[in-house]
């Protein structure tokens, strides 16, 4: 009874301390309300969730969903700024429990507890499954005191970080989620980007071509004709580099590769490190090897160049980057 007690207090302690409530000028004063998404259909219950998260939204959303038809499938839909910390954890958890995606549609927002609450999206086979678009805002930052104030009570803060932590295993959320959470200061926001989001294991819908990211020729990738060669589509593969989301091109890259680069030091090199590159001449030096010269103009200022050799292979209708070889040069 007395470890009850004790764990019955830590959990109103966590709860007294609320999320800030995302970008403060464009916060909305209702209280989240459920209501029935345009998606809605005869196998998906899609539920659209607007406001500020409250400690009871659980207890609110179940009785709404009590009142639906029992459907295949469940799906929140969040525009919301934050709210409540141990609102979210509770909303995340009951996504998990009862296995329902989250989604943030196009041009909307998820935030702060929000954000939390969102990591909790399940499919029906008890997989992650949250979806955001190219146009969302999901984001994330430190908690602080309902007033806005900062929290500085170093024992709560520690026990307030560990049930955020204890909450990232339950829902099976990346770490570094939780890294970018704590070094946001709690009057910033940190945004995700297309690439992040996808790194992270949630599904990004493109807005501009309707699919989404990274599945089939989703952003316009298609097939290179065979006729036009490795060095085509080597050409190509640096014509879109910087001009799609990077999990287009990476997709241009044999499996081998993939595995060798990794995505997440893909994507800081060509997102964080180059800011422009040029390909100034591209050659075939045999059936399936090509060597291009290119120039980098890196974003801390640095202009550089490099002799690369790629060898290609044949996929299913495509060609794909088996192999890159580097060597540097000098400048002309």
């Amino acid at each position: 009874m007395k470890i009850q007690e004790e764990h019955k207090v830590k959990i109103q302690l966590i709860l007294s301390i609320i999320a800030v409530m995302g970008l403060t000028t464009s916060l909305p004063i209702a209280a989240l309300e459920f209501g029935q998404h345009g998606n809605n259909s005869r196998t998906l219950n899609a539920v659209l969730a607007t406001g500020v998260i409250e400690w009871d939204d659980v207890e609110k959303l179940d009785q709404f969903l009590t009142r639906q038809p029992k459907k295949r499938h469940t799906a929140i839909y969040f525009d919301s700024p934050g709210g409540s910390l141990g609102g979210g954890i509770r909303l995340g958890k009951y996504f998990k429990r009862n296995r329902i995606k989250t989604v943030v549609d196009g041009h909307k927002t998820c935030a702060s507890a929000c954000a939390l609450a969102f990591l909790g999206g399940t499919d029906r086979n008890g997989n992650r499954w949250m979806s955001t678009t190219t146009t969302s805002k999901l984001g994330f930052h430190a908690f602080r005191n309902a007033d806005g104030t900062r929290y500085e009570d170093t024992d709560r803060t520690q026990s307030i970080v560990g049930e955020i932590l204890e909450y990232g295993q339950v829902v099976e959320a990346p770490m570094e989620i939780f890294v970018r959470n704590f070094k946001t200061p709690s009057d910033d926001m940190y945004l995700f980007s297309t690439q992040e989001a996808l790194s992270l294991g949630i599904k990004v819908w493109d807005m501009q071509y309707d699919c989404f990211v990274g599945e089939g020729n989703c952003g316009g990738l298609k097939d290179i004709p065979e006729e036009s060669g490795p060095v085509s589509f080597v050409q190509e593969y640096y014509t879109k580099i910087k001009k799609v989301p990077y999990s287009h091109t990476w997709n241009m890259l044999s499996m081998s590769l993939r595995n060798k680069v990794g995505f997440d030091n893909y994507v800081d090199w060509w997102d964080r490190k180059v800011d422009r590159v040029f390909l100034q001449n591209a050659k075939a030096i045999g059936s399936n090897r090509v060597q291009v010269r290119l120039l980098y103009h890196m974003k801390n200022g640095r202009k550089t160049c490099s002799i690369d050799t790629f060898a290609l292979h044949k996929g299913k209708g495509t060609w794909l980057i088996h192999d890159q070889q580097y060597k540097g040069c000098t400048r002309k």
